[in-house]
Order: C-alpha cells, then sequence, then structure tokens
C-alpha cells in the first residue's frame, strides 16, 4: 500500500532566508512578530537577523556550522535564528527547560562551536558548555554590529537548498539523543504546504508555545516565512491552559497547535470558547481520540481541526487528516492520520519490504522531499533507519522507516496503530500496548492514559497496568481537588472498613461507667423493618414507567390519618422506644452493611442523636446519647434547668468518623443527614400524635455533650403534641424551591427538559438539564438508568436551616408510597467546593433569572417490589467500586481477556516531558511504589488455619507479605501458580482441595471458610471461566484430558453479558474415578449443569473430544423434555498427527504407539509438531517417563495432575461414538459446527439425520490448538456471541461483544457431469485443483471442505438424466445457461 502527493511545481530552490526576504519585499511594515508589548516589521525583523549574521560569520560560522541556541522565547530567539540561518549555519535548539546533563551532551555531540544565549542565562550556560565554545549573548551581538557598521544586505543569501537548516534531538533507543539533521529545501517545503494547503498566509497569528527543543515548534518559529505574524508566548506557557487562552485572546491569534493532552486540558476549562479568533486548531504529537476530537468540534465550532502525524526525520508533518463530522459519526475510535503532505510518499510495508493490502497492518515507511538527511554523526543509525526507496525513479532517494504500524483505511487514509516496538509479548499473546491505551483512552472518564508491562519480580510473570488520568469535566470525584485515593479506586476498601467499624458511634471505653438505659423494643417489628428497607439510595429502576402524573403526586403534600388526640408533652419510655427504635441499625444475612431507615453520605452514619428529656417522663432527666447498635440511651449529662418538661433532640457530627472519606464539605454531608434524621421524625411521629419542631439554633450545647473540640453542633428540635389540624408532623412549612427535570424520553407526559415546581403544577423552565457528566463518576450508570431529576434549593430564613432541610425533604421524597426510588446526585457548598450537579443548576437558574440557594440533586425511576422489599446489598454495590475498577469494567466490553490490564491505577496527574508527551519513563520509575502490596489494606490471619493457608500463599507467590484478604489472581496468580498452589495445599491438608476452588474461593478467608466447614459440600466440578453477567450460561467441555484451563481465553473473549462455566472431567480431582463411556459421562455432567440450572434453556458447547460429550449430553436433556438452545461443536474432529507418527496407529493407549503418545503430548503442549515433541517421543516408554517429562518441561503442573490427566485420556482415547446412537434419535437443537483447519472429519460429519435442521458450518483458518488462542479466539468468540441470545446487561455502557464477521458456509461440493471423454490425469489434476481455488475465493472457506465429482454420463441418457430435470427444470439455480 502506498500513498503520495503529486510533486509541487514550485521545488525549493532557495533557503529560507531568501523566502523571508521575499516576504519582507512584499509587505515591509506588516508585523512579523510579536511579544509582550514588543513588535517587529518584516523589514525590522530581516534588518535585525542580518546584524546577527555579519557577526555569525565574523565568529566563523559558515555553511552547515552547528550554532547552539539556549533561549527563552522572545523576540531575540526569533532574531538569533533567522541570523543564523542567513549565516549559512544550522540552528540546534537548546531548551532551557531541558535537564543539564542532556544540554551537555547536545552541545559536545552536535560539535557547536558557537552558541547563542540571553545575559541572564549566560552564567549558567556557560557551566554547561564545553571548553572553548562562543558563548554571545544579542547584547553584545549589537554592540559588535554597532562598531562594524551595517550588515550588507544581499539579494541572494547564498544558502542552498541541501544546507542544513537545524539540528534537533530526539530521544534515542540507548538512552542518548540522536541528532536529526533537516536540510532548507525540506523544512521550506514543509511551510510551503502549510501556506499553500492549510492556509496559513499572511492573513494568520501564530501562537508559538511549543518548546524550542520540540520540532512541531519549528513551524511556528518560522511561520513569518508563510507571511504569518508569529507571538511568541511566555516561557512555560505550553503547561499553562489559562495563560494559553489569555495570549490567544490578547493577540487575536488564529492558528495553534497543541498535543491531544493540552487540547484536552484547553477544552476543561470555561474560558476556551472565547477564543473566537481561533480558525486553525491542529493536533499533532499523540493519537488524537474520536471523543476528544467531537469535544473540540463542539466546543469550537468555527475553527478546522486537523490531526498532523510526521516523525522528526520527516520534518515535522508528513501527513494530515481534517477531522469532519461524518468522521466521527461512524469513524474509528482514534483519528486517521490521513494522507501525505505535499512531496511526500506512505508506504505500509510488510517485514519483506513489499506493500501489504488495504487494511492489513504494516510498517510505516516515509518518502518524499522531507525526509532528513540523517543522524548527525550515526553513520550506522542511519543506514538502519534511512533506506534506500525502490519505490522512486529519482536517483538517492531514500525511505524513512518509522517503526510506528498503521494500515490503509476504506477511504484511503492512513490508520496510525501503534509502535512497532511497542508491541510485547504476554502469556504467549502478542499484545500492542498502544492499541490498549488508546482503547483506554476512548472512555469518557479518561483524559490520557499510559500502559505498561510490569514484571513481578516475586512470581516471575508479567502484568499489564494501565495509568490512568481523568478528565475532570466527565469523571468528577468527591473532594475533586482534595480527594483522597479511595475516591479514586476502592481498592483499598477504605470506605467499607469505615462503614463496618460503626466510625459514627461514641467509642464503648468512652461509654462505660456511664448511666445506661435499656430502651423497650429493640427488636424491630416487621413495620419498622419494611420502613429500613424499603427506603435505599436506588441505583437500578426495575419497576416500569413514570408518568408526569406520578411525579405531580411524589410532591404533592401527602394526606395522613387523622392523629389520635394528645395534649401531653411527656412520651413514655415504650412510646420513645418505639418511636427511636426508626434510628438503629437493622441487620441481614444478605448484607454485609447494616441497614438504616435514613440516608448518611458516604454511609458512613457519622451523626449522632442526643434525647434531652426534662422532668416528668418514665425516664430520669438528663441528657442521653442514643446508641444506634443497642438501642440504648446512655446518660451524657444533666439537662438544662431552664428547659421545660419536653423532649428534645440534639444533632452532633462527629468529623472524625467522616474526615477519612472525605475532606471537602464536611459540615453540609453532616447537616444533611441530621436532616434525613429529622424527615424520619417526621415520617413516624404522626402516628404517635406528635410532630417535631425546630427549636433554638444555640451552638452552645455542644460543650454539654461531652465531645471532641473538632466535633458539630448540627442543630436541636422539640418532639410536640401534633396539631390535629395540619395532622403532619412537619410543623415548620416548606422552605424550598422545586425543580424536576426530564433527562430521559421516558417519562410518561413530560418531554425533556427542566420544570419548576410550583402551584401543584410543573412550569417548563427550558431545555438545560444537569447532565450525566455533572454527577460524580461513579454515580453516573445510575444516571443513565434513571428517568428524571429533582433539584431542591433551600429558602429558609435561617442559614442553619439550609443543609438540613435539604436533606430532611428528599428523606420524605425516599418515604414515597409510589414504588419511586432515588439517589442522591450532588449538592452544593457553604465554602466553594460545589460538586459539579449544583454549579449547573446554578448556571440554569441564572441563565432564567430564577433565585439560586443552597441546593441538593438527586436522580430516580421506579423500582420493582422486589427491590422495595429486597434486603440485600445490591443498590450499594457503589461502596465496592471506584473510577479505576469501573473503568476495568468497562474495558472489558472492549478488549479482549488477555489484553485488559490486571490494573487501574488512577492518578491525580500523570507525568509528562518537558516536549508535553507522556513521560513512560517517569512511570517506569515509580510504578513500584503505586503498585506495591504494602499500599493496600493489609489483614492478618484471625485463625491458626488461616495462618497455614496464608503461609503456603506466601511460599507460592513468593511474597513477603499476603492479606488474608488479597485476591488470588489480583496477586498475580495464573493457572499454573494455581496448580502449584493447590498442590501445597493438598500436601497439607490430605488432598481434599479440588483445583477449581480457587475460582470459588480465592482469599485466604473464603478458603479456610471451605476447608473448615464440618461437612463440606464436593466442588463443582463446573468452573467459573467468566462468572459476570446475568444472560443465560454457557457450559463448555474441553478436549481430551478434561482440564478446562484452556478454555479461558475463549471465555474471556465472549464477553460478559453471561456466565461461561467449564466442565471439568470426572477424574480430575483427588479420589475421582474417570467414566468408560461417553453416555456416563455426559450423564454425570447433566447432573451438575441441572444443580445449577434446573431448567433450560441451555447453551451448550464442546471442543475437540468434548464436542462427544456435549453433542451426548444435549440429547440427554432434550430426553429429559429440556430444551438446548444452542449446540456448539468447535473442533469436533481429531488434529491430524504428522505423517510419521500416524503411521502405524494401532487405536490403543499405548505409550509405543506414536499416535497416541502425540496425542497425549498434545494435550499438555498444545501443539503436534516441534522439536519439543520429538524429545518426547525419542525418550518417553511408558507412563512414568511421560509424566517425568512433562513435569520437567512444564514446572507448573504438579505430578499428580498429570497422572489425572493422563489416566483419563487413557481412558478416553479409543472411546468413539457409536452411529447407532446418533440414529437413535434427532436433535431439535440448532447446531453450528466450527472447523480448523487441521482437523479430520468428525464423528458428526460422517453420519446425517442426527439433527432437525442442517448444522450451520463455520471454517477457521486457524489449526485445532490455534482457534484457542489470539487472534483466531476472538473471531471463534464472534462465531458464538453472533448465534447466543442477548444477555441481560446491568449497564446500558456495555455494548454487546463484537460480533462475526466471518463467512458462513456449507462445506461446498460441486459434481461435474460430462459426456464420457479421454482427460488424462495431469488435466483431471488441474481441472479439480482450479475448481477447488475459485469455490474457496468465492466461499471464503479453506480447501479441505470443498469436494468436487467427475461424474461422465452416456449421451443416449443426457437429457432424461441431466438436461430435463437439472437444466430445464432447475433454471433459477443456473448461474450459466448452455447454448448447445
Amino acid at each position: 500500500m502506498s500513498l503520495e502527493t503529486a510533486p509541487c511545481s514550485r521545488r525549493a530552490a532557495s533557503g529560507l532566508p531568501d523566502v523571508l526576504r521575499s516576504r519582507a519585499q512584499a509587505a515591509p511594515d506588516r508585523i512579523a512578530a510579536v511579544h509582550e508589548h514588543q513588535s517587529l516589521t518584516f523589514a525590522e525583523l530581516v534588518a535585525r537577523s542580518e546584524r546577527v549574521e555579519a557577526l555569525l560569520r565574523q565568529a566563523g560560522v559558515g555553511r552547515d556550522s552547528r550554532v547552539g541556541v539556549f533561549m527563552e522565547p522572545s523576540l531575540d530567539l526569533l532574531t538569533g535564528v533567522w541570523g543564523i540561518l542567513m549565516s549559512g549555519g544550522c540552528y540546534v535548539p537548546l531548551s532551557p527547560e531541558y535537564p543539564e546533563e542532556r544540554i551537555a551532551y547536545m552541545l559536545a555531540d552536535a560539535g557547536v562551536d558557537v552558541a547563542l544565549t540571553q545575559e541572564n542565562l549566560r552564567p549558567a550556560f556557560q557551566e554547561l558548555a564545553p571548553a572553548g565554545v562562543t558563548v554571545l549573548t544579542l547584547d553584545g551581538i549589537s554592540e559588535v554590529a554597532d562598531e562594524n557598521g551595517p550588515a550588507a544586505v544581499r539579494p541572494d543569501s547564498g544558502v542552498r537548498p541541501d544546507d542544513l537548516a537545524y539540528v534537533i534531538y530526539t530521544s534515542g533507543s540507548t538512552g542518548k539523543p540522536k541528532g536529526v539533521m533537516v536540510e532548507h529545501r525540506s523544512i521550506v517545503s514543509q511551510l510551503e504546504w502549510l501556506h499553500d494547503e492549510c492556509g496559513i498566509d499572511e492573513r494568520e497569528t501564530v501562537l508559538q508555545k511549543t518548546p524550542m527543543s520540540f520540532d512541531a515548534a519549528q513551524w511556528e518559529l518560522l511561520a513569518p516565512a508563510c507571511g504569518s505574524t508569529v507571538v511568541m508566548g511566555a516561557p512555560g506557557i505550553y503547561r499553562d491552559p489559562e495563560a494559553i487562552i489569555t495570549t490567544v485572546e490578547r493577540h487575536g491569534v488564529t492558528t495553534l497547535q497543541c498535543v491531544p493532552t493540552l487540547l484536552q486540558a484547553l477544552l476543561d476549562t470555561e474560558r476556551f470558547p472565547v477564543c473566537r479568533t481561533l480558525r486553525h486548531i491542529f493536533s499533532g504529537g499523540e493519537a488524537l481520540s474520536r471523543s476528544l476530537a467531537a469535544q473540540c468540534l463542539d466546543t469550537m465550532p468555527d475553527a478546522s481541526l486537523v490531526n498532523l502525524y510526521g516523525p522528526t526525520e520527516c520534518t515535522i508533518n508528513a501527513s494530515s487528516f481534517t477531522v469532519d463530522r461524518a468522521v466521527l459519526e461512524d469513524g474509528p475510535l482514534v483519528m486517521p492520520i490521513g494522507t501525505p503532505v505535499r512531496d511526500t510518499t506512505l508506504y505500509v510495508l510488510n517485514p519483506d519490504g513489499e506493500p501489504v493490502p488495504a487494511g492489513e497492518i504494516g510498517e510505516l515507511y516515509i518518502g518524499g522531499v522531507q525526509v532528513a538527511r540523517g543522524y548527525l554523526g550515526r553513520p550506522d543509525l542511519t543506514g538502519d533507519r534511512f533506506v534506500a526507496d525502490r519505490f522512486s525513479g529519482v536517483p538517492g532517494s531514500r525511505l524513512y522507516r518509522t517503526g510506528d504500524l498503521a494500515h490503509l483505511n476504506a477511504d484511503g487514509t492512513v490508520q496510525f496503530v501503534g509502535r512497532a516496538d511497542n508491541q510485547v509479548k504476554l502469556r504467549g499473546y502478542r499484545v500492542e500496548l498502544d492499541e490498549i491505551r488508546q482503547t483506554v483512552e476512548t472512555h469518557d472518564w479518561v483524559r490520557a492514559a499510559a500502559v505498561l508491562l510490569r514484571d513481578d519480580a516475586t512470581t516471575g510473570f508479567q502484568n499489564l497496568v494501565a495509568f490512568v488520568e481523568l478528565n475532570p469535566k466527565e469523571a468528577a470525584l468527591m473532594d475533586q481537588g482534595n480527594h483522597g485515593s479511595h475516591h479514586q479506586s476502592k481498592h483499598s476498601r477504605l470506605q467499607v472498613r469505615a462503614q463496618l467499624a460503626h466510625p459514627g458511634c461514641r467509642d464503648d471505653a468512652d461509654l462505660a461507667g456511664r448511666p445506661a438505659v435499656d430502651l423497650p423494643g429493640a427488636e424491630a417489628t416487621p413495620a419498622q423493618r419494611a420502613l429500613a428497607f424499603s427506603r435505599k439510595t436506588y441505583r437500578f429502576y426495575e419497576g416500569g414507567k413514570v408518568t408526569r402524573d406520578d411525579i405531580l403526586r411524589l410532591l404533592a403534600p401527602r394526606p395522613r390519618p387523622l392523629p389520635p388526640a394528645r395534649t401531653s408533652e411527656t412520651i413514655g419510655a415504650v412510646e420513645l422506644g418505639t418511636v427511636l427504635r426508626n434510628f438503629g441499625r437493622h441487620l441481614s444475612d444478605q448484607r454485609l452493611l447494616p441497614k438504616y431507615a435514613y440516608a448518611s453520605p458516604g454511609s458512613l452514619y457519622a451523626t449522632q442523636l442526643y434525647v434531652e428529656i426534662g422532668a416528668g417522663h418514665d425516664i430520669p432527666a438528663g441528657v442521653y446519647y442514643y446508641h444506634p447498635l443497642h438501642h440504648r440511651l446512655v446518660l451524657i449529662g444533666a439537662a438544662d434547668e431552664t428547659s421545660t418538661a419536653r423532649v428534645r433532640v440534639h444533632f452532633l457530627g462527629k468529623h472524625g468518623a467522616i474526615e477519612p472519606v472525605y475532606r471537602n464539605n464536611i459540615r453540609e454531608v453532616l447537616e444533611i443527614e441530621a436532616g434525613h434524621m429529622v424527615g424520619l421524625f417526621e415520617e413516624v411521629l404522626p402516628a404517635h400524635g406528635l410532630r417535631i419542631v425546630a427549636a433554638e439554633h444555640r451552638p452552645a450545647v455542644k460543650h454539654r455533650l461531652d465531645c471532641a473540640p473538632e466535633d458539630h453542633y448540627l442543630g436541636s428540635f422539640d418532639l410536640l403534641p401534633l396539631d390535629r389540624d395540619t395532622a403532619d408532623g412537619d410543623a415548620d412549612g416548606d422552605a424550598f424551591d422545586i425543580y424536576v427535570q426530564a433527562h430521559s424520553a421516558r417519562v410518561e407526559g413530560l418531554a425533556q427538559g427542566q420544570y419548576r415546581y410550583a402551584g401543584g403544577d410543573l412550569v417548563r423552565v427550558g431545555a438545560d438539564v444537569i447532565l450525566k457528566k455533572h454527577v460524580i463518576a461513579i454515580n453516573q450508570r445510575v444516571y443513565e438508568r434513571s428517568d428524571f431529576g429533582v433539584s431542591l434549593v433551600a429558602t429558609h430564613t435561617e442559614s442553619w436551616r439550609h443543609y438540613l432541610d435539604l436533606g430532611r425533604r428528599l428523606q420524605r421524597l425516599q418515604m414515597n408510597d409510589l414504588h419511586l426510588g432515588f439517589m442522591s446526585s450532588g449538592y452544593s457548598s457553604k465554602s466553594g467546593d460545589d460538586l459539579p450537579s449544583a454549579k449547573r443548576l446554578g448556571r440554569i437558574l441564572a441563565d432564567h433569572g430564577l433565585p439560586s440557594g443552597p441546593s441538593y440533586f438527586c436522580v430516580g425511576g421506579r423500582v420493582s417490589a422486589e427491590q422495595w422489599g429486597g434486603e440485600d446489598m445490591k443498590e450499594d454495590v457503589v461502596h465496592m467500586q471506584g473510577p479505576a475498577e469501573l473503568i476495568k469494567e468497562d474495558l472489558a466490553t472492549l478488549l479482549p481477556r488477555y489484553m485488559l490490564p490486571n490494573r487501574i491505577v488512577v492518578l491525580d496527574r500523570l507525568p509528562h516531558t518537558a516536549n508535553g508527551k507522556i513521560d513512560i519513563k517517569a512511570l517506569q520509575a515509580t510504578q513500584e511504589d503505586e503498585l506495591a502490596v504494602g499500599g493496600r489494606t493489609f489483614v492478618a490471619p484471625a485463625t491458626p488455619l488461616e495462618r497455614r493457608i496464608r503461609d503456603i500463599w506466601q511460599a507460592v507467590l513468593k511474597r513477603d507479605q499476603v492479606s488474608v484478604a488479597d485476591d488470588f489472581f489480583e496477586l498475580g496468580g495464573n493457572s499454573l501458580l494455581a496448580v502449584a498452589l493447590v498442590g501445597r495445599l493438598n500436601a497439607d491438608f490430605g488432598g481434599s482441595v479440588p483445583l477449581q476452588i480457587l475460582f470459588e474461593a480465592p482469599t485466604v478467608q473464603k478458603l479456610a471458610v471451605h476447608l473448615e466447614a464440618a461437612s463440606p459440600r464436593p466442588a463443582s466440578r463446573l468452573v467459573p471461566l467468566q462468572p459476570e453477567g446475568r444472560g443465560t450460561p454457557l457450559y463448555c467441555w474441553p478436549g481430551l484430558g478434561g482440564y478446562p484451563m484452556n478454555l479461558r481465553p475463549l471465555a474471556a473473549s465472549l464477553g460478559i453479558e453471561r456466565p461461561v462455566h467449564g466442565i471439568q472431567a470426572q477424574g480430575i480431582n483427588p479420589g475421582e474415578k474417570p467414566f468408560d463411556n461417553v453416555a456416563e459421562m455426559a450423564a454425570a455432567d447433566v447432573r451438575a449443569i441441572r444443580e445449577m440450572q434446573p431448567h433450560g434453556p441451555y447453551l451448550l458447547c464442546g471442543y475437540s473430544f468434548g464436542a462427544r460429550v456435549a453433542f451426548e449430553a444435549a440429547r440427554q436433556l432434550e430426553q429429559a423434555g429440556e430444551q438446548v438452545e444452542q449446540l456448539f461443536l468447535v473442533a469436533p474432529g481429531q488434529p491430524r498427527l504428522r505423517a510419521e507418527d500416524a503411521a502405524g496407529a494401532t487405536g490403543r493407549a499405548d505409550f509405543t504407539d506414536r499416535a497416541f503418545l502425540a496425542l497425549l503430548f498434545s494435550v499438555f503442549a498444545g501443539t503436534l509438531d516441534g522439536p519439543r515433541l520429538d524429545r518426547c517421543l525419542d525418550t518417553v516408554t511408558d507412563e512414568e517417563t511421560f509424566v517425568a517429562f512433562v513435569t520437567a518441561d512444564f514446572p507448573g503442573l504438579g505430578e499428580d495432575l498429570v497422572r489425572s490427566v493422563t489416566e483419563i485420556v487413557r481412558r478416553t482415547y479409543s472411546l468413539t461414538y457409536e452411529f447407532h446412537e446418533l440414529r437413535g434419535g434427532r436433535l431439535d437443537a440448532p447446531v453450528t459446527l466450527v472447523k480448523a483447519t487441521d482437523d479430520n472429519y468428525s464423528f458428526i460429519e460422517h453420519e446425517g439425520g442426527y439433527s432437525a435442521r442442517p448444522p450451520a458450518v463455520h471454517q477457521l483458518r486457524a489449526g485445532h490448538y490455534e482457534l484457542l488462542r489470539a487472534p483466531h479466539v476472538e473471531q471463534l468468540a464472534a462465531i458464538l456471541n453472533d448465534r447466543l441470545p442477548a444477555g441481560a446487561s446491568e449497564s446500558p455502557r456495555h455494548s454487546r461483544p463484537a460480533q462475526a464477521t466471518i463467512q458462513e458456509v456449507g462445506v461446498p461440493h460441486i459434481n461435474i457431469k460430462h459426456f464420457p471423454v479421454a482427460i488424462t490425469e495431469e488435466q483431471e489434476s488441474e481441472l479439480v485443483a482450479a475448481v477447488t481455488a475459485a469455490v474457496r475465493d468465492a466461499f471464503g472457506c479453506t480447501e479441505d471442505v470443498v469436494s468436487v465429482a467427475l461424474e461422465p454420463i452416456d449421451q443416449a441418457v443426457w437429457n432424461e438424466r441431466v438436461y430435463i430435470p437439472e437444466i430445464v427444470a432447475r433454471q433459477e439455480l443456473l448461474r450459466k445457461t448452455p447454448n448447445y
């Protein structure tokens, strides 16, 4: 594949100085450059540059002399560069931001004899410069130039096109930078392309903001050669988006280039849209994602967006792609790099240097005028990377070998894939790290990412680690900007551990010795329990549609039955116990966390309830702490002597309980929680003829509660007799503005938009709503599932009430009788740390002239009766997953399992190089600290058994420390280490631990529970290869030997729509005896399947020998009256042996039989070829020598496992499916047959009529064992997914796994009928070969499945047997009609 541009009629016949002089001659007074308040016209730029030229020539600078430039951005920098070019020398950019060692190396390597700097930088530079280097400043140049008089102005600079313009250093693979030599003709061609094709001309103002040592900075600096004005940005401006925006505004900049990381940062600001003068935005240096491109065009609709690509060795930009809307709608996830620039060619070549077809990946080569001269002083490296251009007819033409992988798109553009040297081998798979990174960066939440392959020195294995920087506009975190790491990842389980520790309760030691009253009613009534469990923070809405009327009923005052008449304020102990039990915890065996009847931010329950009881009640007067765990009042101090006999409650926020999780808005969330408690009082008190009324707000009450100084007094309320005229527990009235938004089209009778609740109706405000991105990241999926949102704006005249009122009102909304569930999704702040939803609401209200104030936002939808009454933790999953875990979960739907990062590490900011690119070396240097085991929460063994298991884990995983809560696979465990671990456990515990137990019990704690069970159930032989998903499970039988581990890549590639279970053969686990026939195997497996899934429909899949068992299992299930929805038979034929191994096969399981031994070896090695097999055949004579051979070559496999698998193979090797059984009954199930290229015909292909419909046949271009490995396993998974029913996905973000694009074929057969004629064997062979090849190409199958028959028909019966029945009667099938 090659692309090239038409040659330019205006070849570079001169150097850069002549181009600039022609611009100055045409418009001498136009502004060429601006810096701060200074400027230069084109005439002044030329004049000052010529003065620099004069001095440099006097200092000995001539053609190709390397002159160092160590200067900050300024007009002096610009004139210095142009002066060097006019002198015939070439400049060497030396950014002052670069490390001193790098600058010193470049000076020495480039052979710099003269350097330009600025007076303030001279001392530092002279310390770096080698002896003998002449260091000049512009002040000195001006003085010397004055002494020597003005420089002579020449119409011709004498600079030739093949002279060097600059030498720029780029990173080298050895760690030492290498100097790229760029000639005048190359950079002139680049600037002419920018002028002619991109519109960078005299109308444009270009911002020079890229560090000078970066090659992209050169066209910014040299933009006056295009006739454009260049604005020199301040030092370090490339790191400061706000400064860039200010500079663009101040100087009317029209053209800006930036790396995607900086472009994202600009878009993240609120001010970027004010840059209305921008007409051209160029992006380069990194892959430009489709989502970022869309954001840019949405935000800056009047500016063009161009994606640039080009290595330094090809003079800045070698290709370009202008982004348009059509590409964003259905184009690739990463923008193409486009087509070549002027006088440039692009080739995508294979390793042999031949062009590859469109769509096929190869290495990208670049040719043309922009190819650099080579590497300074590195002829060896130049010869390796700059190769002869055999595609060009121009003598001496060369191609630059980029080391980048690419392919040609259907529209003729080039698609960058990644670096060839960024391919790694991981557990047998070829993995492209750039492809993974690009996929990670397509996630809405990710601003930038880097993917590394991390060596785990303790286990010897490698793991993929993705480092991620979140986009705060799309993935807001709680406490944004001041957040703890637990808001980025729930890996530490900090929040759950805090919740389980009951941080809001007073310490037992603090309460010890204080008088206490055990309240009546400690055991909750069914009504109290139902009230608590129905009031959830709902994150799933499974109850059906919501209507406008539902919302109006929700917001309207709820009528209540008249309360009992009550005149006394006295509350008895029984009644007080009944009321307060609503504030205690509820436990359930379906929950890890306790449940409360009121909401608490973070479920930390950090707000404490104190009850002050006056005289005359059952309980002695005093101030009591209500203990929610024990339903007890503990005396803290005396009652206020001035108080009446009433009961008063005080709310106190425990600062220390919430601070580990929240850092911002601590007081606000405590007040909101107190408000929820007030709302609960309002709900339960009317049944007792009581109401709750705000008392005087007296912060001094805190001193009477014997609490910590940092704790927060939140407010006091009195419990009073209810006014029968209102019949409501709320005697204070509502002080709110209420807004409702319909952010989906699912609310019946309510168009999408924002509404104000007024006068009992919903009045439309406008179309703007709080969007998904305004909700904190971990709750955005809930927003997608919800139908509407409610915003509460507090308007009470007393400010201390604001946040309490917000919580109070939401609690009342949650406790509705309409089965409408809610999740709080953001609130405002007293200290300016508003969550994004509150900021968005404030802008919406301001735009419509509506008053704003403290606000609380929630989303909601209808929930089912099962959800309403459920006691499980389905709604609390947020406590277990943070952005890191959710991103990994989403990636599982986009990447095959072997490419899925083992760990997502969210960083506040990714490190960057001085050039603005992600600093991979810095990440490599810091990753050990980020991923150290010591950074995880450590849980010590609690029992001697846990200690024994922990010790075994540490030995196998080679770790100094293992927490009993650590997941085996998260620690780097894999199937080989699993075998070793189970082997050690069996040796220590008497052989009772089955291999698959690690899937069911992957932590030390869970293993200990399994081992210490008095009568542990036998471990299921159904191994959870992929446990996620809610669709119908898929049951998979492995090949010969019955060990399902090699099915894990297939399970991972199928996605997470449904669980995938591998069926391990009877006999693998200790004490099990293998079966002797297929029917018994299938019967036992069917029983195991029906224990897990009692009734169909069933999905079954068998691989290799397992296809026989799967077929029999399907038949037995149908005979039992069950439905088999799909049956997949994958590679059911025996793989072909080498001829020398197949010769003399006896069909017996005998170690002296080469065929048996080769197949047995392949069960462990996954191949039927190679030197290892040859050694096995040469050395193995019996079972003992075979076991010794395998355990030596595969040290991760234990001897017991090898013996178990070998015994199963021996018993099943000679088993064949009895064909009379095939004829015994037909399957109703649809059958899909997937064939491998090296398979023999299988049992299923020898017999017809076994199925009610013909099988769908697919031919994979992969071997028997290869089709379970990448990349072929992806094709196999796509075939299966095409026929599997859609799963019940929990998240609309999860798209369906990739579907098959492989053509389905039906084993083509061709019968050629002809008059008897003499045909030679050679002619017959040529005919069959030609027909076979044509059918193969037409059907996309392999030649193995094509059959051809030649049938001579006597002419006397031709009409009867052929012409009439097959030509005349079947003309609709003819594709060619004969003309006899």
